[in-house]
Order: C-alpha cells, then structure tokens, then sequence
C-alpha cells in the first residue's frame, strides 16, 4: 500500500489532471488520471470482505435480460445468504453488476480516496463547490453492459480494475427528450431512455483502463460496455449550485406538465422564473404530492455462483 495515497497528511495529488481542466469540471466531459487501485482496497480479498461486511440496504445487484421486442429489461436480484467470496465468483464468471452505494457512509477508506480527488480539483479550481456527493462502487461482469440511460446530476467515474467503453452522448433534446428526462428526475422511470444506434455516430467514445477517470455534465445520455476482465469503478455523483437550480427548474417544468397541465418549455437556471420554479419543485417534493408516481423496485431473482450467468430467477430451483 502506498502511504502517500492513504495518509491524511499526504501532500501528493492522488490525482493527475491539468489546471485548465479542473476549471472546466462538471461543465464538459474530460478525462484524466487517479490512482486508486495504490491503496490496496480493491484487490479479490478486501472485496470480497467488503461486501460480505457491507450493510444490505445499501448494496442492489442487477443483470439485464432481453425482451420479445429486442429490448433490454434492467432487473433487480438479491444476495441473501451470500458470503463475499460467493458473490465476487458469480460476478466474475455471470453477468452481474453490483452497487455498493454510499460508501461515504459505510465504507470511509474508500470514500477518502475520492475526497482526496475532489479536493485536488478544489486546488486547481477554488471556485468549484460541489456537494451532496453520493458516491457507490460498481463491481460487473467481463461482458455486462449498462444499458443507455442518464443520471440526474453530474458524473464523475473512477476506473480501477477491468476494461470498459463508455459511450457519451449530447445532451440535447435529440439525445434525451424534455419529457423523458422529466420523467427520470421525478422518478416515474428507470435512468434508462429510449436510444437508437443512429446516436452512436455522435458520441464521445472512451476505452477506460485501469487507473482512468471521466467527468461529464448533469443528465448527459451515456452507456457502458465492460470489454473484458472483472470491472471494477467507483462513480460518485455530485452537485454544484448550477446544478441544483437546473434539478429544481427541471423537476419543475415536470410537476407543472402533472399538476397543473402546462407545458413549460424553459430549462434556463438564471432569473425570477427559475427562482419560482425552484421554489415550486422544493413544494411539491415537501408535499408528497407526485410520490405515488414513483417507481418501485421488485427483486426477480437470486445470485448463485453456480449458475452459467450467476443467478437463478425467484421461485426456480436452485443449483438445478
């Protein structure tokens, strides 16, 4: 283990990212360099430990599955009764991924590494104030892939182990129409949005390899392809003020389209009419008043790592 990477007195960047670049994160996609994997927290054993010791209601597995109709279904499944050893093995060989979300709660070694990279960001860039960080790491299958989807703030992703290609996309209304993206915000949907291959030609393409970050702006369409190898990244979302008034006035436009039966067209963050709709958006959250609209998640299946794909479906016999 290096101890310039975990020492809380360590004077070296954990990360290697230029001036210029630092004062454009959150703002445009950029890529650059972490070193993670020195701390020694992500090697077979000390995952395996970690997500034998990591609490349940903080940890989803998923796998995808097609439909009749050519599409994706992203489903959600359960470890029950899992050792960390057998989880890690059904990863390795299945087609998994799972989320161990907000290590800044329950995991601190981990979530210091990437405090040390935000405040070597902060150093380059004084102005930048990020918060509400809401950081998970993501352990997949060599040939698992997300599917094409956007988050609701702003990215940034840590790739530590494996190789990955991330396909990122504009955020236009070509890309991710204003409904749709009302819809994931409001959370009456999945991440994912509808996608079609004619989108790829205008995507930035990134071949990650261990030891490579990526930062992207708020709500851009993405998708994910793990190349080869058990991968293995952390992905910390994040606010700045920007951010959170574009949340707010978009979180709004939706409330107004349900509520009120309007058609808002304006996704501007500046001026009275964003402040109102801000304002709007923290009601209508405070009241409750679109929470039946939002999505409940069923489990449908069991992780087995004696399974081909490392899982069996609920209700089918196990080990068969």
């Amino acid at each position: 283990m290096s101890p310039d990477v975990m020492s809380p007195d360590a004077k070296s960047s954990i990360i290697d990212i230029s001036k210029e670049d630092a004062e454009k994160f959150s703002l445009t996609s950029l890529r650059f360099k972490h070193r993670f994997a020195e701390s020694g927290l992500f090697e077979d054993d000390a995952l395996a430990e970690l997500i034998e010791t990591y609490p349940g209601h903080l940890m989803t597995v998923y796998t995808t599955t097609q439909q009749p109709d050519g599409s994706y279904l992203w489903r959600y499944g359960s470890i029950s009764g899992l050792t960390g050893e057998q989880v890690l093995e059904a990863i390795q060989h299945g087609h998994l991924w799972l989320n161990l979300q907000h290590i800044e709660d329950a995991a601190p070694r981990h979530a210091a590494l990437v405090q040390r990279a935000f405040g070597d960001i902060s150093n380059l860039n004084p102005g930048l104030r990020t918060f509400r960080h809401n950081t998970g790491i993501l352990i997949s299958s060599p040939d698992m892939s997300v599917l094409y989807h956007c988050d609701i703030p702003p990215i940034a992703l840590w790739h530590i182990r494996g190789r990955k290609r991330l396909w990122l996309y504009p955020d236009t209304d070509e890309f991710l129409s204003p409904e749709n993206r009302e819809r994931v915000v409001l959370r009456e949907q999945e991440e994912e949005v509808p996608y079609s291959p004619s989108f790829d030609q205008h995507a930035k393409v990134f071949d990650l390899e261990a030891g490579d970050a990526v930062a992207w702006k708020q709500q851009a369409p993405h998708r994910v392809d793990n190349l080869d190898g058990l991968n293995v990244s952390i992905t910390t979302s994040y606010y700045t003020p920007e951010a959170q008034r574009f949340y707010g006035v978009v979180f709004a436009n939706g409330a107004m389209r349900r509520l009120l039966g309007v058609t808002p067209t304006s996704r501007n963050t500046t001026g009275v009419a964003a402040m109102a709709k801000c304002a709007f958006a923290a009601g209508v959250k405070y009241s409750g008043l679109l929470k039946s609209r939002e999505r409940v998640l069923q489990t449908s299946f069991q992780v087995d790592p004696r399974e081909e794909l490392g899982y069996v479906e609920l209700g089918a016999p196990q080990g068969a």
